[in-house]
């Protein structure tokens, strides 16, 4: 039983304190795809969810890779899950590519687009959806210090709440002295104060790369104002930066009325753990009654959790320092046994809440080798496995020799420094614990995670070949193939015969034919593909020209 417990609280502890979706387009007008009659007035998007539409969000290129919308982009009628850009007017006929690159509910850019003409599709765009897109993401510099800030952020919110929680809940006042309350009083002080200045520079950090990772652009770049304002104009810029007031508040709090009166900092400390859930997806995606104060709770625990654990090694020392050799034991062992207790008590909320969150999130454990998620809650249950060992080892060694010490009236000796050896341990890892967990929030768990369109283009002979599967999820698709002569970027028109078919290598599924109908020159549309489970479908397109003659393309398509 004990042994099935802790395995289940591996598990569970694995799993992010939020999952995360991302927005999928939905539909396009024009279609994609589609040859409309007559120019359009504006290009519109419809995402399964609202969007944030700043920083460019949606561009229009016609074929020779020249920008042919109007600038501003607008939510039709307000409403938050469409998104359009007006085209500039007198537009000659020909093929057009939409890109777009937008803010999903959770905070993170999904970016994507599709091709579709005018009048006549003409010849082939310059440039393919992905060419349009490439150098439009941050680089791999700002995505790591965005991961930075993140863990960051979550440190300081430990830092913060945890010693204040620790203070009222685990500290001795009983068993100290004057001179170990003031002592204690100090370092706690100090931790504070490092948790607050961490805390704020890691928001002013995570509101300029939030402004970089949405625009693709650098963290100097992001610096501008402009960015900054359409940044605190977002969701998340609303709560990064509510979060900062908070900070503030709750440090002159702190400054004025001291730790010790729970009345001045108690509802700014809630605020504080309450923004990751406002943050995250947990408040926005369903059941948000029960996902938010599931969040909370989490957050509670690992501060005080993380937080106590800190001032166990940084203020407690120092407060026993104060005191006679044989006092020493008797304030270790009682400040260590109750935190011990509250300890058990957050990991048995750790556990409450990670399994109510994994019910509702987690679906499949196939994925655990097969996604940067799941390989990353691995490293995260390795790293909690530790974490849980060096706990045992000050429960069972540490706490009962302190006790037995104190009422032998007997100095710490070896049993205090075993306890600061394994503190160490303990917060070395859970600080590596949060950054694994910092970067566990930039990926969807495969069960939450929203698939988009793909779409690719490759050449194989003469032939330029691009294949769009819409909307590459679990399920029906519609794969779109278009054919252009790669001399001219001219629709290839010579096709006797086009073959579409799917496979599925890792689970030995297919391949699997689709039935082809021409939709123009060079177009072609098998529109009801069911590609199921997901996986890396592997496409294979063919086209025979002649009795002799074939050309094949190969695709690799992500399907979720």
């Amino acid at each position: 039983m004990r042994r099935g417990l802790l395995l289940a609280l591996v598990l569970v502890l694995a799993l992010p304190a939020s999952a995360l979706a991302h927005a999928t387009l939905e539909a396009t007008t024009p279609a994609r795809g589609a040859v409309a009659r007559a120019e359009p007035a504006q290009v519109v998007l419809r995402f399964d969810e609202a969007v944030e539409g700043n920083f460019g969000a949606v561009r229009v290129f016609d074929a020779r890779g020249a920008r042919v919308d109007d600038g501003p982009v607008v939510h039709p009628g307000g409403t938050g899950a469409l998104l359009a850009v007006g085209l500039k007017p007198g537009l000659s006929d020909g093929s057009f590519t939409a890109t777009y690159r937008v803010i999903s509910a959770d905070g993170h850019p999904v970016s994507g687009g599709f091709v579709f003409a005018i009048g006549h599709a003409g010849a082939a765009p310059a440039a393919t959806v992905g060419d349009q897109l490439d150098g439009t993401s941050a680089g791999p510099v700002t995505q790591a210090a965005f991961g930075l800030a993140r863990g960051a952020d979550y440190l300081a919110i430990a830092l913060v709440v945890g010693t204040l929680l620790f203070g009222l809940l685990a500290w001795r006042r009983d068993a100290a002295g004057p001179a170990a309350e003031q002592a204690f009083a100090r370092r706690s002080r100090t931790v504070l104060a490092a948790g607050l200045g961490m805390g704020a520079a890691a928001g002013v950090a995570g509101i300029v790369l939030q402004g970089a990772t949405a625009g693709g652009t650098s963290f100097w770049a992001a610096l501008d104002p402009g960015v900054v304002r359409e940044v605190l104009g977002t969701r998340f810029g609303a709560v990064w930066g509510l979060r900062l007031a908070d900070l503030v508040l709750l440090g002159g709090a702190l400054l004025v009325f001291g730790p010790r009166r729970p009345g001045a900092w108690a509802l700014p400390a809630a605020l504080l753990a309450i923004t990751p859930a406002l943050g995250g997806h947990a408040a926005t995606q369903h059941p948000v009654a029960l996902l938010v104060p599931l969040d909370v709770a989490h957050v509670v625990a690992m501060s005080v959790w993380v937080g106590g654990l800190v001032v166990l090694l940084v203020a407690v020392p120092a407060a026993t320092r104060a005191l006679d050799p044989p006092a020493r034991a008797v304030l270790l062992g009682a400040t260590v046994t109750r935190f011990s207790t509250i300890a058990l008590a957050s990991v048995a909320t750790l556990l409450l809440t990670g399994t109510v969150q994994s019910i509702v999130h987690l679906r499949a454990f196939d994925d655990l080798l097969h996604t940067a998620f799941g390989r990353a809650v691995l490293i995260k249950v390795g790293l909690v496995l530790a974490l849980i060992a060096l706990g045992a080892v000050n429960r069972r060694r540490s706490v009962p020799r302190l006790r037995a010490l104190a009422r032998e009236g007997h100095a710490p000796g070896a049993a205090g420094r075993l306890l600061r050896r394994t503190l160490r341990a303990e917060i070395a890892l859970a600080v590596v614990v949060l950054g694994v967990t910092a970067a566990l929030v930039s990926y969807a768990p495969p069960s939450a995670l929203s698939a988009g369109p793909f779409s690719h283009s490759t050449r194989t002979g003469p032939l330029e070949v691009e294949a769009t599967v819409d909307p590459a999820r679990t399920g029906v698709n519609a794969v779109h193939v278009y054919l252009f002569r790669a001399s001219d970027g001219a629709p290839f028109t010579g096709t006797k015969e086009l073959t579409v078919t799917a496979s599925l290598p890792r689970k030995g599924i297919g391949p699997l034919s689709a039935t082809v109908h021409r939709a123009g020159p060079g177009h072609y549309v098998a529109d009801a593909m069911t590609l199921a489970p997901a996986g890396a479908w592997r496409l294979l397109v063919t086209d025979r020209v002649s009795d002799f003659d074939q050309y094949t393309a190969t695709f690799s398509v992500p399907v979720r």
